[in-house]
């Protein structure tokens, strides 16, 4: 949806417009931006606009002298109305549809808009503005303002590229925490937040980062991988999805466990698809991430305190909320620390076929890792009924494996079983990657292959009628 934005410039009346179509722009004396305002009373990045329907959001990026709406100065943001007028020093702004009519000179033509998640980041990283562009990186990793690498096809590289000095590298980071609403400070010295694409953007300033200034930006596939993708990747087979996909119509709660980079949000979101249509699912995430190929679908995140340490709204509070909003599945992007209690209570309570991910390095370290996250809770429970709730409510397990020529595969699938009479965990597992060499340029070659084990609910799925006749699910005995 196009509009147009009437400026007036109060020091001298002269008056002007400029037509845009882009949901996000900003205003400011640099030319960066989208609606530049040439006067030493604004700041170089002013503001930030959103425009969303009939929404319109200003938010002030920590300017010198601020916003005026309704003659009292904007604090953080301010929703606004098309029509309705802002001040930023001399200048009074307004966003009107794109059918308003007006004598004032159009600053210039307007042009089609191509989306660029980026656009408001990238004035503070042009040594890695080709790295932002490049759709065969994955990743790029700054280890000071002299050493950035690059993940590409799975491998880490080290380029040329630097920042003009540590000082520079540190005003980024600040700049793009204000950009996208955050704060970053020897006070505050981390941000994790996440691109309007679901990109990731952390860094660490000193005095906590030792040897610089440390910042990671995880791109988003701009393009959504299906399951036959990965099964040509070599990452699963056809088989192994078959198995999933009963594990998901028989409402088997699925762990997708594996080391940091090793594929867990991408193979969750290529298995949501194997979720029936008819079916609400509603999705929780510390920072969103997740794109889950869904129709019917709600998505919360969680919310981090304000300066005053008011307001926080954690995994754990959007959880309790979701089992009252009538959920068919509940999704949380990763379980990290007391909302695995939580979760695991609601899977156990009638709410089955529910999906997570987690880091571990193998399916019992997985297990390990729910009982440490569930201690993180603050309840009290014994070891044995911790370990009792785990081997109820988690079905299946299904880890991922980055291997060494950079290649992303399932690597285990595993079952779930009663616990051993000295409580200690029970697996079995149904698919196992069995590796069988690689070649001269370290291709690693195997096969996921099933094991023999025939799951316990086997039985029950066939009587349900979800075995098809003949498939490889039917030959199993």
């Amino acid at each position: 949806m196009g509009f147009k934005v009437l400026i007036k410039d109060l020091s001298n009346n002269k008056e002007w417009v400029k037509s845009l179509n882009q949901p996000i722009f900003f205003i400011g004396r640099s030319s960066s931006n989208e609606v530049v305002l040439n006067s030493p009373k604004v700041s170089s990045r002013h503001a930030r606009v959103m425009v969303r329907g009939e929404k319109i959001t200003i938010e002030d990026l920590k300017s010198t002298n601020g916003i005026l709406f309704n003659n009292e100065k904007v604090e953080r943001s301010a929703d606004l109305s098309f029509g309705d007028s802002v001040q930023i020093g001399d200048f009074v702004i307004s966003i009107v549809g794109e059918d308003f009519k007006t004598e004032a000179p159009v600053e210039e033509e307007q042009v089609e808009f191509k989306f660029d998640p980026f656009a408001y980041v990238r004035p503070f990283l042009a040594p890695i503005n080709d790295f932002l562009e490049d759709a065969s990186i994955s990743e790029i990793m700054i280890n000071g303002h002299d050493k950035i690498y690059i993940e590409r096809k799975g491998k880490i590289e080290k380029t040329d590229k630097k920042f003009a000095s540590e000082k520079a590298l540190v005003a980024a980071v600040k700049n793009i925490a204000r950009a996208l609403g955050k704060e970053v400070s020897e006070i505050n010295p981390r941000l994790d937040a996440r691109l309007d694409d679901g990109s990731r953007v952390a860094a660490v300033i000193p005095p906590c980062a030792l040897t610089g200034t440390y910042v990671s930006i995880r791109k988003f596939s701009k393009k959504a991988l299906t399951l036959q993708d990965l099964i040509n990747f070599g990452a699963i087979t056809q088989d192994a999805i078959d198995f999933i996909e009963l594990c998901i119509l028989m409402k088997q709660n699925v762990i997708v466990s594996g080391g940091t980079g090793s594929g867990k949000t991408t193979l969750l979101n290529v298995l949501s698809s194997l979720i029936p249509d008819n079916e609400r699912i509603i999705v929780i995430e510390d920072t969103a991430e997740l794109q889950l190929q869904k129709e019917h679908i709600l998505r919360m995140e969680a919310k981090p305190a304000d300066k005053k340490g008011r307001g926080e709204v954690t995994i754990r509070d959007l959880l309790h909320s979701t089992l009252r909003m009538r959920p068919d599945r509940i999704v949380i992007g990763e379980i990290r620390g007391g909302e695995a209690f939580d979760l695991l209570q609601a899977m156990n309570t009638g709410h089955g076929g529910s999906m997570s991910t987690i880091h571990s390095n193998s399916p019992f370290d997985t297990l390990s890792r729910l009982e440490n996250t569930t201690l993180q809770s603050g309840i009290q429970l014994p070891l044995k009924a911790i370990r009792e709730q785990i081997s109820s409510a988690i079905n299946i397990i299904v880890h991922t494996k980055r291997f060494e020529d950079g290649s992303r595969k399932v690597n285990f699938i595993s079952e779930v079983m009663d616990l051993k009479p000295d409580m200690s965990y029970n697996l079995q597992h149904i698919f196992v990657f069995e590796r069988t060499g690689k070649d001269e340029n370290g291709k690693v070659f195997g096969e996921l292959k099933f094991t023999g084990n025939k799951p316990t609910f086997l039985e029950e799925a066939r009587k349900a009628g979800f075995v098809k006749k003949g498939s490889f699910l039917d030959s199993i005995k």
